[in-house]
């Protein structure tokens, strides 16, 4: 498993006062943020930052089964809870910031989400459908509730994904980059070496998801040699 693809859970609006689970109100609230923000006058925009996303984290292409959907819901997220919006906030903080109409149920859930953490992460322990996870980046531990099947999962995974707390636990984001077992250390050696060289979180992921296209490239052989360097 290398990627896994967002789920459709239908249509969502941003401050629609969304009655569900806490789970699933995150994932629509990131979903009825994307949908605002690539539609109408926003979409020269969206535009923009998907031309930037695949430029630094790797293009894929509509024949590009395994990964074409997962690197756009992928896109997605990080336009909507990371890249500034026209030189200030990403989308996420501007509403938080400049629609008063929000009921508190909805700012609490967009400010959650606003506090999201994308990282590279190792799989220590699974332990039903609880998983103990290591920031690799950062060192943090955090102990992640999945609620969706972990059958893809395994000990020693190297992966990238998004931790958010839904306010009574910390879950995934939508989207997964499952790095190859077969490259785990040499990639493990790479990020050690990028982190002493001042290297930024982001760009370590956009250099491993790079990485991570061009093993599929390549017919899934040669890990090790292909994320060793560019």
């Amino acid at each position: 498993m290398s990627e896994r693809p967002a789920e459709d859970s239908g249509p969502a609006r941003v401050g629609a006062g969304l009655r569900t689970r806490p789970s699933e109100a995150v994932h629509r609230q990131i979903e009825a943020l994307a949908e605002r923000y690539s539609a109408g006058e926003n979409q020269i925009e969206a535009m923009r930052a998907r031309e930037e996303y695949f430029e630094r984290a790797g293009k894929v292409f509509d024949d590009d089964a395994e990964l074409f959907e997962g690197r756009m819901a992928a896109f997605l997220e990080w336009y909507v809870l990371e890249r500034p919006f026209r030189g200030g906030s990403p989308p996420v903080v501007r509403i938080l910031d400049d629609e008063r109409a929000l009921s508190d149920d909805d700012r609490r859930t967009l400010a959650l989400v606003a506090a999201s953490h994308r990282s590279l992460f190792e799989l220590h322990q699974i332990d039903d459908r609880s998983l103990d996870l290591e920031d690799v980046l950062g060192g943090a531990r955090f102990t992640v509730v999945e609620r969706r099947n972990t059958i893809g999962f395994g000990r020693g995974d190297l992966f990238e994904a998004r931790v958010i707390s839904n306010g009574a636990a910390v879950i995934f984001g939508k989207t997964f980059i499952f790095h190859p077992a077969d490259a785990r250390e040499v990639a493990l050696d790479w990020v050690e070496a990028a982190l002493e060289r001042g290297t930024s979180r982001e760009e370590i992921l956009f250099y491993l998801a790079r990485r991570h296209i061009r093993w599929h490239r390549f017919g899934h052989v040669g890990a090790a040699k292909i994320y060793k360097g560019e």
